[in-house]
């Protein structure tokens, strides 16, 4: 009884140990794939840059600094933009971007980042943006209907963000991190992730306004940073509907 009782913990810690030695050998030999988003060398180092268009519409943009401490957080090689956008009118949105490197815990679910800022996420819904040009296609993406509290006023707002990798985009979290570990077991290469995000905030009872307005800027905004993804081809009419129907 007691060399039977051994037989499961050691077949255990030999596949762990098999395990570790694979990983191991796995995080040395893969090879880090393409950004999907339009990139820049930035100096000696040779670090990159996310190229975000300073002009959209009628809106002017204006690169943001990204604090120490959202960059003390995140794995050294993480590329993140901040771009803030005014239209003529004032109405204002905020375009962010963060590139993974060779550390897939760069990118994590936006919840998580919406709520450390004082957001409340009341509601979410798949939805696509359609972006025009000589090859148009349906971009999708995840709308997060959020509130936050200044001065007493509650704001409605509305962030919009998807994931995209060289030739791939989904707004599905699960998605991205499916076809991530399907591409590094059948190619060894890790596909290099971004996380696109655009945030705007509301005057109360003009929500509705308020969010075609952002996607208005984002099918104008896309294509000056992001080719279309290999994945979307031939998926410029009845996206949204096939794509609700399977959640």
């Amino acid at each position: 009884m007691k060399i039977e009782g051994w037989k499961v913990p050691s077949a255990v810690l030999a596949l762990m140990a098999v395990s570790a030695a694979f990983l191991s050998w796995w995080s040395a030999n893969q090879r880090l794939g393409k950004p999907g988003i339009r990139t820049t060398s930035d100096g000696e180092a040779g670090e990159l840059k996310i190229e975000f268009p300073q002009y959209v519409l009628d809106y002017v943009g204006e690169e943001r600094l990204i604090p120490d401490g959202i960059k003390d957080a995140l794995p050294p090689d993480t590329t993140i933009a901040v771009r803030d956008y005014a239209a003529t009118d004032k109405f204002e949105l905020r375009l962010m971007g963060v590139l993974m490197g060779t550390d897939r815990t760069s990118i994590h679910q936006p919840e998580f980042c919406l709520k450390g800022s004082g957001f409340s996420v009341i509601g979410s819904e798949l939805d696509a943006i359609s972006v025009p040009g000589p090859e148009p296609y349906e971009l999708p993406v995840m709308i997060l209907r959020t509130e936050r509290e200044h001065e007493g006023v509650i704001y409605p707002g509305f962030y919009v963000y998807w994931f995209v990798a060289d030739g791939l985009a989904t707004a599905r979290h699960w998605e991205r991190m499916w076809w991530m570990a399907k591409g590094l077991f059948a190619t060894g290469e890790l596909q290099r992730w971004a996380y696109v995000s655009c945030l705007a905030l509301s005057r109360p009872g003009k929500e509705e306004t308020c969010l075609k307005r952002v996607k208005e800027f984002l099918a104008h905004a896309v294509p000056e940073f992001q080719p279309r993804p290999e994945s979307l081809a031939g998926k410029e009419e009845g996206w949204k509907a096939i794509t609700v129907a399977e959640e």
